[in-house]
């Protein structure tokens, strides 16, 4: 049976399901960290590519620039909606925190494990595949724990573009294929959620 909450007799915003300003800049947030980290494949995988060509980080590089500066007007946008204290969602809140700090933990911890590993028996260049697949099966926790379904979509095409890449029999253009998938993949799932944010304003105005 799902608890009711009451504060002063009214059902907290939390438990009617309430898109709250906090909730969209959470959102809005995590697409903005989200958009770095798709720069950061991007990038890296340009860098490694001999043959890219000169116009290619330049175009990552402004790819990034738009979506952080698309995220910073989602925030701007969200102020106008009028914050009010919810106890309850405050110890949600911090209750998302420190489990979203023991699986970011676990996520980076296996990365560095699992490159340790890799390095120490001269396999380092699975090392951006299998931390590709590590980042993409740690969205299936933050879905519910962030509330997002979005994730779920995100981590899967993760996992099951890593393994299509794999079909690629050259070894370079196999991480190639791995760095920019993932990117893209970031990227399009912060285009949803501002698309998203975007329309939980729309609502709420």
């Amino acid at each position: 049976m799902k608890k009711v909450f009451q504060v002063d007799g009214v059902r907290s915003a939390y438990d009617r399901g309430m898109e709250t300003q906090e909730r969209i800049r959470g959102k809005v947030g995590g697409a903005a960290i989200l958009t770095l980290f798709g720069a950061l494949w991007c990038i890296v995988a340009l860098v490694n590519w001999h043959g890219r060509p000169e116009w290619s980080i330049p175009a990552g590089s402004a790819a990034t620039i738009a979506l952080l500066g698309l995220c910073g007007v989602r925030l701007m946008t969200s102020r106008k909606i009028t914050r009010f204290d919810d106890p309850v969602e405050a110890a949600e809140g911090e209750r998302t925190g420190r489990l979203f700090g023991i699986i970011f933990g676990v996520e980076g911890g296996l990365i560095g494990l699992s490159a340790g590993l890799l390095g120490s028996h001269g396999l380092g260049v699975w090392i951006p595949v299998v931390a590709a697949v590590i980042v993409g099966v740690h969205f299936i926790p933050l879905a519910r724990l962030f509330h997002v379904p979005l994730y779920y979509w995100t981590g899967v095409l993760s996992v099951l573009g890593v393994f299509c890449c794999l079909l690629v029999p050259d070894i370079g253009m196999r991480l190639l294929c791995v760095g920019l998938m993932m990117s893209a993949v970031l990227w399009l799932t912060v285009v949803a959620l501002l698309v998203q944010t975007r329309s939980m304003l729309v609502v709420r105005a």
